[in-house]
């Protein structure tokens, strides 16, 4: 079963047997995930290898109506987007990349731009997804689709991604933190909204990472702090 095979199966499944539960707190969502489903099965652009910037261009239209399915799973009526989430890492990259010595800015921003492409074609699984692929298949078919994806640009395009999946350098280390301060401020603003059942993602660890740079630790700290203050 190929990859797209699975996130329908995966889809079917959640709205067959969750869908009751769910669906008062969230039908919009559903109906978000269900459409990007169907872009990623039908989509008016052909799933095979981009031959030119045009080709790729107008496949990236498609993340803006792929959404976050972690909020879509805890009813988060009109959750982000992957485009939403995108642009928003890109800012804190920019923002906090300034204040880090030694960080190369400017890669660190390419490397934001690049991360969350496979899931033009890959879909933004959620992380209990991961639970039901064989170790590694998640990785490999993220690469295959960015292959894919990224066949027009030059070959700097998939070692900036390839750089990011790795995690060793300070630029790569930036863009997955900046990743999950995203993700929280992001849930803190969904609370404060009044929307989806998100308490969870505070209690787990992966979701603070700081990459090993203060400024960042200073601000998942601030943001924890705001939130116990409106509690």
């Amino acid at each position: 079963m190929g990859i797209g095979a699975l996130f329908g199966h995966f889809a079917r499944r959640l709205s067959g047997e969750q869908g009751t539960r769910l669906r008062p707190a969230g039908e919009k969502s559903f109906r978000l995930l269900a459409t990007a489903v169907r872009h990623l099965r039908y989509s008016p652009f052909p799933m095979r290898v981009n031959d030119t910037l045009l080709d790729l261009c107008l496949e990236l239209q498609i993340l803006d109506r792929v959404p976050r399915s972690g909020y879509v799973l805890r009813g988060v009526a009109e959750p982000e987007s992957v485009t939403e989430h995108s642009w928003h890492v890109l800012f804190l990259v920019w923002a906090l990349g300034s204040r880090i010595d030694g960080i190369d800015r400017t890669r660190a921003i390419e490397i934001a731009l690049v991360h969350d492409l496979a899931e033009l074609r890959i879909g933004d699984l959620p992380r209990v997804a991961s639970r039901y692929f064989p170790e590694g298949a998640k990785k490999t078919a993220e690469a295959a689709a960015m292959a894919e994806i990224l066949a027009p640009l030059p070959e700097r395009a998939l070692a900036l991604y390839e750089e990011y999946q790795q995690g060793a350098t300070p630029e790569a280390r930036l863009v997955k933190a900046c990743d999950k301060l995203q993700l929280m401020i992001k849930v803190a603003v969904y609370e404060r909204w009044g929307t989806g059942a998100l308490g969870e993602f505070w209690d787990n660890p992966e979701n603070f990472p700081d990459g090993g740079f203060p400024v960042v630790r200073e601000l998942f700290e601030a943001l924890r702090q705001r939130r116990n203050g409106a509690a």
